[in-house]
């Protein structure tokens, strides 16, 4: 891990406990691989292996989070189960998916005469994965949002 560059400064906490990523990882590797995951939506099942409790709701983006930080460079080496431009069109399919199920419904704008109007699509901007397509070991977050003052 330290010759990609991604070794384990701060250890990585889930539910007040340390995450187990041998244990993310043989888990992963189980279904086949981080975009097999993604795909056929199983962070669950993941979860439930690592023995976490099933109510954290931001599981599934921490894990995968954890997993692409640490595992993914490793998967990538030593496996070549997926390439970083399948991971990313995996997730870029998962936030589409996301955005159609919170905003997927119709909005209403209810004016003073009772008429409701259509409004668009709500713009928000999303951070962005930016993963190179060289080499799995290059990836990093890239955030669209600034924060000014």
């Amino acid at each position: 891990m330290q010759k990609r560059g991604t070794s384990v400064n701060r250890i990585p906490i889930m539910a007040k406990q340390v995450l187990d990523l041998y244990t993310l990882y043989l888990l992963v590797m189980d279904k086949g691989s981080l975009v097999e995951v993604i795909n056929k939506k199983i962070w669950r099942e993941i979860t439930k292996g690592l023995n976490l409790p099933t109510s954290i709701t931001s599981a599934a983006f921490t894990l995968r989070t954890q997993y692409m930080k640490y595992l993914y460079p490793y998967e990538c080496e030593k496996r070549a189960l997926s390439l970083p431009g399948e991971l990313q069109a995996a997730i870029d399919s998962k936030q589409r998916e996301g955005w159609r199920q919170t905003f997927g419904t119709v909005f209403f704008n209810y004016s003073s005469t009772g008429t409701p109007t259509l409004l668009g699509s709500p713009k928000m901007p999303l951070p962005a994965l930016s993963i190179s397509t060289h080499s799995c070991g290059q990836m990093g977050q890239v955030h669209g949002v600034k924060k000014g003052g």
